[in-house]
Formats: structure tokens, C-alpha cells, sequence
């Protein structure tokens, strides 16, 4: 687990026995409470010793309740969750001055005690076993994350001198395989979609196959345009042929693919008057690192996946094993987004989301809603619970994903993307852009001018600038040409008929 942590935070772990940095914090295993500590003594996180027979895989179902104390972190505070653990915490043994943070059938699990102006944190939870075939993500999930959440926490306070602000809350809904074929597709009424997404304020990204695009019904196209604020396109695939986008093909041949794909949502978007986000959602999550890797040159700003499926197609690769912790995650020069389902254990999935500052992509297809669009105002009414939510389409989602920080009058911000639309603290004079994709970026917006910056350059910030502008990666990849049009196999363009059939006749079929 060491490595992970210290290649997802500003730490360097060393042990007992090696020399110990001055003014370090501690993690301790033990079964003993907490015990007193002496004046400007590190900050301490004491777990349990790890249990000797080891566990069988089985993971066990429990209740855990936050209490509303500033210490447990957002979004968690005062709420209760189901989760899964691989063994029963036991309960704490507190001395007077502690503070309780969650309780798991009234036993207190996680605490906090404080001795001259330092802090001190005690978990029950044993931490996950973490071999080598383990992922950060297969203990940081929406069904398990309880072990893992106080050390990342803890990890945050020790580290927040120099802390970086998440994103702020993003959403949508996203819906795979409809397009402007009809005002419906299955059990997808756009018209009452967007009047739902009005009334109760969020943001539906339909993700359409590039193959459809031979076909726009204009009153449709005319229900994106009224509503676009609540209704949006990313691109699904091209030809949305299985394991499309996850192939072992030559470099040319996956170049051809995506430039046919944009090639045709091109054309979808002059035939409807719309703007189709350039974010590419893989049919069936299937994508490898080398399709990724094009990307960028072939038009697209990101890429949305589960992590998941992320992991589930790139299996070998090293950075597998710390998918899950950042906002997004940057492959091959590619940005990933995460995303969702709408079926399991979804509000557990928001509030871990919000804790880790990732956009709320919630994914679906039509039949999802056979039982009423209720589904998505509930969800949404949650979502908008946590606080100001910005509901809205890929790519604003995208160009809202970076970090940043304030020192003194500097504005430092850490890019996630090729493309981002920052907001300018009051207090900021000074820009300075750190690490991120590319060495050299384009800043627009300041004053009307562009200026050219490298990273880790500053620049200066007139007191008259606009406080919202535009950071744009100078990147040195080829922007590859679209070619012409490539022969679609038949059977490719045969099967989308035949889904798209069953799917708008789905919702009228007698069994309903």
C-alpha cells in the first residue's frame, strides 16, 4: 500500500527502525488506547494490530454512523452508511478527552483526541490486505471504502499545508446509445427528460453512436437546441462494434476510427445545430491505453470510464493499481474521467465521489427508466443536497477539472486536462500554473490578450483582469486529418439497426 499512498500524496513513509525526519507524523499499530503525548509531538494515527489468521475473502455488511464533528470529513458528517469490511472492528477503548467521529452499532470505531493544539486519530477498522494483485480501487469503492477513509483523511490533515482545492461539485447523468433519430428512444421522451431536468436542476448527457449520425430529426435536434442546459451529446464509439475501442490495432488503424468518428459528429452536429461534446465514452467502458493514447491528436478533450472497466482493459499496466483516488486520471496524456451506474450502492458512490472531489457521472441505458424518470429526480434532489452543484455537459464538466491553491497572492493551479476555464481568486496577482500535461500553455482572457506561459513560470495578473479565463495546453501532438470516409463492415451497421429496433420497440412490446 506504500507506494500507492506515496505516489498519491506529498509523503515519504519510512519505519521504526530507520531515521525519522523531524516534526514527521506517525502511524501506529496497536492495541493499546492513545496515550498521552508530550508538548510539539507529531501527529499520531493508530490502528489495530493486524489480525493473524488471515481472512477468507468474505466481507462483511455493517452500518457505520459519522457524527457531525468538523474533524469527520465532507460529505460524511452526520450521516449513517451501509458498508462492506473484510473483519468486525472491535470497539475503541477511549480515554475522557476523546472525541468520538463514526460509531458501528453504537461502538466507537474512529476517534480523535487532542493534546496541546495536535491532533491525534484512532481507527478500529484493520487496513485492507493489500498483495500484489490488489488495487487502490478494490478497497476504495462505493461498497468498500470504510477502512481506507480515516487514513485518507488522516493523510489529508498532515498534509494540508500544501494541499491542493478539488473541483468543485460536478454532475450529469449519463445515457449510452440514443440518437436524434425520434423524440424518443425506448423509455427516453427527451421533451419530458429535459422538462424533469428543468423542474428539478440537472444535466443529461445522451452518449451517441457516430455510426447514427446518418439521420437527424429535426424537431429532436430542436429539443437539444431549446434545452441545452439540460440535454447534451458525447460520442460512444464509432461504429459501437464489440470491444471497438480496446483492439490490438496499428497505430494507423486507430487513428482512422477516431477520425471517422469525429468526422461524423461533424456532420451530426452542422445537420442538428448542436455541439457535441468531444469526450469519448467506449462502448462497454472497453478501451485500451494505446486508443487513449490518440486521442488528444484526433480531437477529443477526454475520455469517460469507469474505473472499473478502466482497470478491467488494461490489465498489466502499473498505473492500475492507484486508479481511484485523483479527480481524473491522466493515461498516456489523456484525461479519464470517471463515471458510475444507476444501480447498486449509488449514494454511497456520491459522497465518496464528493470526498474525492471526482465528477458525478451517474451511467444508464434507456431501460433503467422503465419504471419512471423518478430515478434520476431523486437522485438528483441527493446530489444537490451536498451543496452548489454544477449540472452540465462533458465539457464544461472537463474544463472544471483541475486543482488549485492560494499562497499568499499566487494563484497556483495544477491542470487535469488540456483545456480549463479557471476562476481567479479576488486575492490573486500572480498566476502560476504547475505541473500538468503539457510544459507550455496558452492563457486567454487576461485583459483580452493571450499570453504564452511554462510551467512553474508566474505571471502577472493586471487588477482590472476578468476573474474567469482560459488555459489551453500548446500541445506539440499532430492533429491528425480526417482521410475519407472507411468502408463500415455491413454486419456492423446491420446490428446497430436491428439494437436501435429492439430498443425503440421495447417500452410498446406486449410484456409491458
Amino acid at each position: 500500500m506504500i507506494p500507492v499512498l506515496e505516489h498519491l500524496f506529498p509523503v515519504k513513509f519510512s519505519f521504526a527502525l530507520e531515521a525519522m525526519p523531524e516534526n514527521a507524523a506517525e502511524i501506529e499499530i496497536s492495541s493499546n488506547p492513545l496515550q498521552s503525548r508530550r508538548p510539539g509531538s507529531p501527529g499520531v494515527f493508530r490502528i489495530p494490530r493486524p489480525k493473524e489468521t488471515p481472512t477468507d475473502g468474505k466481507l462483511f455488511e455493517v452500518v457505520v454512523s459519522f457524527t457531525d464533528d468538523p474533524n469527520v470529513p465532507f460529505p460524511f458528517r452526520g450521516r449513517s452508511l451501509q458498508v462492506k469490511l473484510a473483519a468486525q472492528p472491535k470497539s475503541l477503548l477511549l480515554r475522557g478527552n476523546a472525541t468520538v467521529l463514526a460509531t458501528c452499532e453504537t461502538r466507537p470505531v474512529w476517534a480523535v483526541t487532542e493534546t496541546s493544539g495536535v491532533k491525534h486519530f484512532e481507527s478500529a477498522f484493520d487496513l485492507p490486505n493489500f498483495d500484489p494483485d490488489t488495487t487502490l480501487k478494490n478497497v476504495l469503492n462505493e461498497q468498500r471504502f470504510i477502512e481506507m477513509l480515516p487514513l485518507l483523511s488522516w493523510l489529508r490533515e498532515i498534509c494540508q499545508q500544501t494541499a491542493y482545492e478539488v473541483p468543485p461539485l460536478r454532475a450529469c447523468f449519463m445515457f449510452d446509445d440514443p440518437n436524434l433519430h425520434w423524440t424518443r428512444y425506448g423509455f427516453v421522451d427527451f421533451q419530458t427528460m429535459a422538462d424533469h431536468a428543468a423542474m428539478k436542476n440537472y444535466h443529461v448527457v445522451f452518449a451517441t453512436i457516430p455510426l447514427d449520425a446518418w439521420f437527424t430529426h429535426e424537431a429532436t435536434a430542436r429539443i437539444f437546441r431549446n434545452n441545452s442546459r439540460q440535454l447534451s451529446l458525447a460520442v460512444h464509439g464509432n461504429d459501437h462494434v464489440k470491444q471497438e475501442l480496446a483492439r490490438d490495432y496499428e497505430p494507423s488503424a486507430r487513428v482512422t476510427l477516431l477520425r471517422q468518428a469525429t468526422h461524423r459528429i461533424e456532420c451530426l452536429e452542422g445537420k442538428a445545430g448542436l455541439s457535441v461534446s468531444r469526450v469519448m465514452v467506449p462502448p462497454h467502458g472497453a478501451c485500451s491505453e494505446e486508443m487513449l493514447e490518440e486521442l488528444p491528436g484526433c480531437g477529443f478533450e477526454a475520455a469517460c470510464i469507469s474505473h472499473g472497466s478502466l482497470r478491467a482493459h488494461n490489465q498489466g499496466k502499473s498505473w492500475t493499481r492507484h486508479v481511484g483516488f485523483l479527480p481524473s486520471e491522466l493515461i498516456q496524456g489523456c484525461p479519464v474521467l470517471p463515471r458510475w451506474g444507476l444501480s447498486g450502492n449509488v449514494k454511497n458512490a456520491v459522497l465518496l465521489a464528493a470526498f474525492l472531489g471526482q465528477p458525478m457521472v451517474f451511467r444508464g441505458h434507456h431501460q433503467d427508466l422503465k419504471n419512471g424518470i423518478e430515478l434520476l429526480d431523486d437522485l438528483a434532489e441527493f446530489i444537490n443536497s451536498l451543496g452548489p452543484v454544477t449540472w452540465s455537459n462533458m465539457t464544461d464538466i472537463c474544463r472544471m477539472n483541475y486543482q488549485w491553491r492560494l499562497e499568499g497572492d499566487t494563484f497556483r493551479v495544477k491542470p487535469l486536462g488540456r483545456k480549463h476555464v479557471l476562476q481567479v481568486p479576488d486575492q490573486a496577482s500572480q498566476l502560476v500554473i504547475e505541473a500538468g500535461i503539457q510544459k507550455d500553455w496558452d492563457i486567454t482572457g487576461l485583459n483580452g490578450d493571450t499570453v504564452k506561459a511554462r510551467i512553474g513560470e508566474t505571471v502577472s495578473l493586471p487588477k482590472n483582469v476578468h476573474r474567469t479565463i482560459l488555459i489551453t495546453a500548446q500541445s506539440p501532438l499532430p492533429v491528425w486529418p480526417y482521410i475519407g470516409e472507411t468502408r463500415t463492415p455491413v454486419i456492423a451497421f446491420a446490428r446497430r439497426l436491428l439494437t436501435e429496433g429492439r430498443d425503440r420497440l421495447l417500452p410498446f412490446s406486449p410484456s409491458r
